[in-house]
C-alpha cells in the first residue's frame, strides 16, 4: 500500500511550496473595502475630486496613492508553469519496507481564474496537471489532475481574511501499480496573511476537505489540515519561503487515522515578471495508526527548476 499512499503524500511535498490563494487575489483584496468601490468611480470626477488608495504596508516607503481611474474589465487568467528535477531517499516502491532513492522530474500546469463577484466575494476556478517521471522505475511514474470550482470572500472587518468553499476533483493515474485513484470532495478553510512588509511576509491557513466519493473505498476519507507560510525578500528578484504543512487523514474504514507532516525550504530568484528559477528541499513524515510497519515511512527530497507565469 505503500506506493499509492506515497502518491498522495509526495503530492503534499511537491504542492507545500506553491502559492496559495492569498497570492493571487491579494491584489484585488482592497476593493472589497467600503472605502473603495471601483464600481461607482468616475473617472472624470476623481481628476477634480481625488480618491485615495486604502491604507497598504508600501505606504511608508511610496506615500498615500491616488486612485486615478476606475478599474474595468475583469482580472485575467493566470497561467503557471513549473519544472524540476528532484532527488529523494525513498521513492514510491511496491514493496512496503523497502527505501530506494530516485531521480525523478516532475512537472505542473497550473491556470486559475478569480473574477470579483461583489460585496468581497470572488469566484475561484482552477485546473491542474502534474506529471512524475522517474529515473529507470517506469513502474513509480504517475500524473496527477486537479480541477476546482469555488468561491472566496473577503472579510475586511477581520483584516481581509479569506474564507473559501470549492469543489474538487482530483485523478491519480499511478501506471504500473495499477492503483489508479480518483475522488470528488468538498473543501473549505480560512486564509490569513499575518504580516506583510516589504522584506517579510507571513501567512497561515486551516482547511477542511470531505470526499463525496472515491473510487477505493479504503482511501476515501476527510481530511483537516493547517499550515504556515514565511517568506523573507533579500531583494526585488531573490526570494527565500519557508512552510510547514500539517494534516490529519481520517479514513472511513478500518478506524485508520493517518497523520502527515511537510516542512519545506525554497529558494527562488525572479530575473523577470515572468520567469523565474528555484531550488527546495522537502521533508516529509507519515505515520498511520492501522500499519506502522508498512505505512509509517519519511522521506526527503530536493530539486531545482524553473517556472514561467503569465497572465491574459
Amino acid at each position: 500500500m505503500k506506493s499509492t499512499y506515497y502518491f498522495l503524500v509526495l503530492l503534499f511535498s511537491v504542492m507545500s511550496i506553491r502559492a496559495d490563494i492569498l497570492s493571487s487575489l491579494s491584489p484585488y483584496l482592497s476593493s472589497s473595502r467600503n472605502v473603495y468601490d471601483p464600481d461607482v468611480m468616475d473617472p472624470d470626477l476623481d481628476i477634480l475630486n481625488p480618491r485615495y488608495a486604502p491604507f497598504s504596508p508600501a505606504d511608508s516607503d511610496l506615500g498615500v496613492q491616488q486612485i486615478l481611474g476606475a478599474y474595468d474589465g475583469l482580472p485575467p487568467v493566470d497561467f503557471r508553469f513549473d519544472t524540476s528535477i528532484n532527488h529523494t531517499n525513498n521513492s514510491p516502491d511496491n514493496t512496503p519496507t523497502r527505501e530506494s532513492a530516485a531521480w525523478f522530474w516532475a512537472g505542473q500546469l497550473d491556470i486559475n481564474w478569480n473574477p470579483r463577484i461583489a460585496y468581497g466575494w470572488f469566484l475561484d476556478v482552477g485546473l491542474g496537471q502534474g506529471v512524475y517521471r522517474f529515473d529507470d522505475s517506469p513502474e513509480s511514474d504517475f500524473e496527477n489532475f486537479e480541477g476546482y470550482v469555488g468561491v472566496v470572500k473577503s472579510i475586511p472587518e477581520l483584516d481581509d481574511l479569506l474564507f473559501f468553499v470549492r469543489y474538487e476533483n482530483q485523478q491519480i493515474n499511478a501506471h504500473t501499480f495499477n492503483r489508479d485513484y480518483s475522488a470528488n470532495r468538498i473543501r473549505t478553510g480560512f486564509r490569513k496573511s499575518l504580516i506583510t512588509t516589504t522584506r517579510h511576509q507571513l501567512s497561515a491557513g486551516v482547511d477542511a476537505a470531505f470526499d463525496i466519493n472515491a473510487n477505493l473505498d479504503e482511501l476515501k476519507r476527510n481530511q483537516y489540515s493547517a499550515d504556515v507560510r514565511y517568506t523573507y525578500w533579500f531583494g526585488d528578484k531573490l526570494s527565500s519561503t519557508i512552510s510547514w504543512t500539517g494534516s490529519r487523514w481520517d479514513f472511513d474504514q478500518f478506524g485508520r487515522e493517518d497523520w502527515n507532516h511537510v516542512v519545506s525550504l525554497e529558494i527562488r530568484w525572479s530575473p523577470s515578471d515572468n520567469f523565474s528559477i528555484f531550488t527546495n528541499i522537502a521533508y516529509t513524515d507519515h505515520e498511520s495508526n492501522v500499519d506502522p510497519f508498512s505505512d509509517n515511512f519519511s522521506a526527503l527530497q530536493s530539486g531545482l527548476g524553473f517556472g514561467i507565469n503569465y497572465s491574459f
